[in-house]
């Protein structure tokens, strides 16, 4: 073998190596997405998002820079505003209760829970620090009866399309009847004189019809880990505390090891009887409880936007902290909070994966996602990346031979054209 042949081989073997050990750094998103417009943040913005890798280490957020300062004010870059990362297990869709609002009709009750049964459920924890189990239950009607309820005679009652939250339809005035049709999450559910249905804070009745049953007992619940018979955790909740339709939390002590972690967890009732017992929530088809775990809050980390360090040419401000640990397959909340001074950030169209919107305490109105990006530690080989991209490239040839067929001869020439320049290169350095 001639020299300059073995010479080109051991070339190529060691940039096979290098490729296949050197590594890349990853990012939340390849590129900032353009900016919309801008939020002024007096008190808090919140942005949850979906992480997918291991080790975050620094977020970078679009922002603007004041241009001028009150008399005696110090220069800084954030105005003491600061930047927290924390786990958002509650905006988590992978668990069957992703809807808080919605009691679709394929979904049902499972019937009275008396004793000597046992309702099961395996479930795989994502996050560390489970500390509850979220359920619905349904108590037949025994916190609030059907028929003529009666406002409070000094307040206006604002009828709502859903408890707690839900738009507002009217408001009716104090001292009014109204009818009575049901409960859900502790409100009263109530059918106006139009026909339509609402619900009606319960505070802001003065009297509601009688229940029209009373449970006996307690909900118990015992957590265990999989493949384990001895229980982890054990909850009790007192059915004569329970509302009617509504979502009630079974909750224990913090297991920090939760991070994909699968546990089992089971529910009975304790000194129940036929026509005094309580129901919960299932998805027939589905077959489980619609459910989701609940996990103690942890702040992962915390930075000043002082600190940070400010790029001119993308207008960021980037915050570093030790590698979160862990990241991936969770989704995360960056709270972004004002100090000193307003802070005017950039917000998009384009959400942050997830696809989850910005909530913003001062503006409430916005859909889109702040402009911000997150930088790993953990690295990906590059070798890795080449493999991929060309099994993507092949892929593609396959499914369409005639693009195949070009991109071979363009690559031939293109290869035949390198080694024709080399070989000539080569007789002129013979020649000279």
């Amino acid at each position: 073998m001639r020299p300059r042949n073995l010479r080109g081989l051991c070339v190529l073997g060691w940039i096979v190596l290098w490729s296949l050990g050197c590594r890349a750094p990853q990012t939340l998103v390849a590129t900032l997405p353009e900016s919309t417009s801008t939020l002024t943040v007096r008190t808090r913005v919140e942005q949850p998002f979906y992480s997918a890798r291991d080790g975050l280490t620094a977020v970078r957020l679009r922002l603007n820079l004041p241009d001028n300062f009150a008399p005696g004010e110090r220069p800084s870059l954030g105005g003491g505003g600061t930047i927290r990362i924390v786990y958002a297990p509650e905006v988590d869709p992978r668990y069957p209760d992703s809807d808080f609002y919605a009691w679709p009709a394929s979904q049902g009750w499972i019937g009275e829970l008396l004793p000597g049964r046992v309702i099961s459920q395996r479930f795989l924890s994502r996050y560390p620090n489970l500390d509850g189990i979220t359920v619905r239950v349904g108590t037949y009607g025994a916190d609030v009866g059907t028929g003529i309820g009666r406002l409070r005679e000094d307040v206006s009652a604002i009828v709502r399309e859903a408890p707690i939250a839900g738009r507002e339809i009217t408001a009716l005035p104090g001292g009014g009847a109204v009818e009575v049709i049901g409960s859900r999450e502790g409100w009263v559910r109530v059918r106006l004189t139009d026909g339509r249905v609402g619900y009606i804070d319960r505070a802001s009745f003065a009297d509601l019809p009688a229940p029209r049953r009373e449970n006996w007992g307690e909900l118990l619940l015992r957590l265990y880990r999989e493949g384990e018979d001895v229980p982890l955790r054990e909850a009790r909740l007192s059915v004569q505390d329970l509302a009617d339709e509504s979502h009630v939390t079974f909750r224990f002590a913090p297991i920090p090891e939760s991070y994909r972690a699968v546990f089992r967890f089971t529910i009975e009732a304790v000194g129940s009887a036929p026509g005094h017992a309580v129901t919960v929530w299932s998805d027939p088809q589905a077959e489980t409880l619609v459910f989701r775990p609940t996990y103690a809050t942890q702040v992962l980390a915390e930075a000043s936007l002082d600190a940070g360090r400010w790029s001119g040419v993308e207008g960021t401000l980037e915050v570093r902290f030790s590698p979160i640990q862990p990241t991936r397959d969770v989704y995360l909340r960056l709270i972004v909070e004002a100090k000193e001074r307003p802070l005017i950030v950039h917000w998009s169209m384009v959400r942050p994966p997830g696809n989850l919107p910005l909530a913003s305490r001062d503006d409430p109105g916005i859909w889109g996602g702040l402009v911000f990006n997150a930088r790993y530690s953990e690295t990906v080989p590059i070798g890795w990346l080449v493999r991929t991209i060309l099994v993507r490239a092949i892929r593609a040839i396959v499914s369409d031979p005639v693009l195949g067929i070009g991109y071979m001869l363009v690559t031939i020439g293109a290869l035949g054209l390198l080694a024709w320049s080399w070989r000539k290169r080569g007789r002129r350095a013979v020649v000279s």
